[in-house]
């Protein structure tokens, strides 16, 4: 089996690394501590069959999968393996995994710690422990979609120190953007400060501009390879680009149907 290196600073009990608690920090108003509460969302999840996505690794890798069933006695939860076994795998060796979903109209977050594979019904899967809390974030309004990954489009913007930078397009909605960058010359960007003249290559379909906010940062980083994943809101933006930006997204939409 080949392995990688869990994020640099996690501990193995799951509890996420310094820099994970840093960006979660800011996101303290939408946390959900009481166990009851955690599990329902998390059972919630499962009944509605919800897709999430898990970020993990120093390469920034991520998997699709959905809840499959969550044990409140043994305080655990088991969901579905990805449908590539060397993420699989790379997944299995983190020890630390940012899940990401909606439900409801709202934004779902938590942290597990390395996962366990398990057998759910016949068939391979995987098993955590519940998170001690997450977070379910309500101010975003809009639907989000993730973007292309075999070719990724690029946002271009100009940041506090006035470099040129680009970064990868994840995922994005009319209310905001996440952005993706392997450079480690950025790590010193934080939330609230603003990108500005940021543009974005949606290749044929179209380009637009517009200055952002950073609301969000998860930085795993090792000691060669660092990964930054920024969620970001659009600022300046007129009525006639978010016309633009929500046909992009339903274009987005139905490729992905008929994938």
């Amino acid at each position: 089996m080949t392995t990688t290196s869990p994020v640099s600073g996690t501990s193995l009990d799951g509890s996420p690394s310094a820099t994970l608690t840093a960006s979660l920090a800011a996101l303290d108003d939408f946390r959900v501590l009481h166990p009851k509460e955690v599990v329902h969302i998390l059972r919630q999840l499962a009944q509605q069959k919800d897709p999430l996505s898990i970020s993990f690794g120093r390469s920034g890798s991520r998997i699709k999968t959905r809840i499959l069933a969550v044990d409140e006695i043994t305080g655990s939860f088991f969901y579905d393996y990805g449908s590539n076994d060397a993420e699989n795998e790379q997944h299995q060796e983190s020890g630390e995994n940012l899940f990401s979903g909606m439900q409801s109209g709202a934004h779902i977050q938590f942290v597990c710690g390395r996962p366990e594979p398990h057998n759910y019904d016949g068939l391979p899967a995987f098993k955590s422990q519940l998170p001690e809390s997450l977070y379910r974030i309500q101010r975003r309004e809009h639907f989000r979609i993730e973007t292309p990954t075999d070719n990724p489009y690029i946002c271009t913007a100009t940041l506090p120190d006035k470099r040129r930078m680009s970064f990868y397009v994840v995922d994005l909605s009319l209310s905001g953007v996440r952005l993706r960058s392997t450079d480690a010359s950025i790590g010193e960007l934080v939330i609230g400060m603003t990108l500005t003249d940021a543009t974005f290559d949606y290749q044929d379909l179209g380009e637009m501009a517009s200055d952002l906010k950073i609301t969000f940062i998860h930085n795993s980083q090792t000691f060669s390879d660092p990964i930054f994943h920024f969620g970001c809101q659009f600022l300046s933006f007129p009525k006639t680009q978010e016309a633009q930006l929500q046909q992009v997204i339903t274009l987005l939409e139905l490729r992905r149907n008929r994938t």
